[in-house]
This record gives C-alpha cells, sequence and structure tokens, in this order.
C-alpha cells in the first residue's frame, strides 16, 4: 500500500483547504510524448523544472478484475475533439507499444518532484471516435516480460561479431559462435556464452 508523505498528511487532515489532488497522465509513444493534467489550467511540476503538463479533458475508468486469471486493466479516456490525440495513435501504430504513467501531486506543493501516488501501465489496445481516444491499459510488470530476459546458452555467443562486447578486431570475415571458434580467433576470452552450464541441452531460458 502507497504511504502518504507527511506533508499530504497535513493536507488531508486539515478541514479546508485551497489546494487540490492533480492526476497527471504522461503518454510515451516511441518518438513523442505528451503530457497533460485534470486541472482548468496547464501547470509546471515539479516547479522551476520546465516540464509542462497541458489541461485537457481526460477520464479514468475503473481497474478491472476477475476470478480467471487474467491481469488486471484500467480504461483511459482522452479528449479526441480536436483530433489532437487521434493524429499520435495514427502516427505511433496505434500506440500500442506505448507507456503510460499515472502520477498525482498536490496543487499547493508543486515544487515536491515525488508524485504522492505513481503507477506505470502499458497500452494493451486503442480506439478513437468524435469525442475520446480509449487506451487500454495492462500493467506494466515483470508477469508480462520474459524472466530472465535473454537465453543463456553453453556453446553460442550471443555478442555481435566484432562488436563491443565480442572485441575481435582481426582479420577473419566470419564466426559461427561456438566456442571451438571463439578459440580459433584467440577470443575465447569475450566468449558470450557459459560452457559452465550443465547437461547435454546447455539451454537456459
Amino acid at each position: 500500500m502507497n504511504s502518504l508523505s507527511a506533508i499530504a498528511k497535513l493536507e488531508k487532515n486539515k478541514i479546508s483547504s485551497t489546494g487540490a489532488w492533480l492526476v497527471l497522465i504522461e503518454i510515451q509513444f516511441q518518438g513523442e510524448t505528451i503530457r497533460v493534467v485534470n486541472n482548468t489550467e496547464d501547470i509546471e511540476w515539479p516547479a522551476g523544472s520546465g516540464t509542462i503538463w497541458v489541461a485537457f479533458p481526460f477520464e479514468l475508468g475503473e481497474v478491472n478484475e476477475n476470478s480467471d486469471g487474467e491481469l488486471p486493466s484500467l480504461k483511459l479516456k482522452v479528449s479526441n475533439v480536436t483530433r489532437t490525440v487521434q493524429q499520435y495513435l495514427e502516427e505511433y501504430a496505434g500506440g500500442t507499444d506505448a507507456t503510460v504513467i499515472l502520477r498525482v501531486v498536490m496543487s499547493e506543493h508543486l515544487e515536491l518532484e515525488t508524485p504522492e501516488l505513481e503507477e506505470t501501465f502499458s497500452v494493451k489496445s486503442t480506439n478513437t471516435n468524435a469525442q475520446w481516444a480509449t487506451f487500454n491499459l495492462g500493467p506494466n510488470c515483470a508477469m508480462t516480460q520474459r524472466i530472465p530476459p535473454n537465453k543463456y546458452m553453453q556453446n553460442f555467443c550471443s555478442y555481435k561479431y566484432k562488436g563491443i562486447e565480442c572485441g575481435y578486431s582481426g582479420n577473419k570475415m566470419s564466426c559461427n559462435k561456438t566456442l571451438t571458434d571463439c578459440r580459433a580467433h584467440n577470443n575465447s576470452v569475450r566468449f558470450g556464452g557459459f560452457p559452465g552450464i550443465p547437461g547435454a541441452g546447455g539451454l537456459y531460458v
């Protein structure tokens, strides 16, 4: 469970407050990042950083969970009246490889660099109509990624031939990426395989 900062607790316990909790949405496409805030005016957060969050209409749905083992999902609806968001989706293949970061900050304490809440999501699918661009979000966590991220092979080097990790700078034009060939190149100290893996298969994933 996320815990509130001391300043947030003081604000929460006030009988009345002139400030508000602001939800910031950062959508990271492969070549562009857009930042919006649920506010009546643009804000700079953190204060003094030069990072501007544009006041723009959006809605967050409820987290959907079920008992069938499916990962939880969340809908983000961003105004599409001006077609601004749709242009991004068309340019970046529907935005399905984008990342969405949700943050909550206090309007009275924009100088704080750490948000009160921060969650990161992956965009699973998108759709648009005349009013909304809808992002279907899923968890950006280890459950959706290969662990470990690479294959560990006994007799196969994963390094690019003559690349930085390989380091070979001799005259041989090719390598079949085995330890035997690496030794023939007099470069076995840079071999990118794992000869110590036991078993005939020699493969860990």
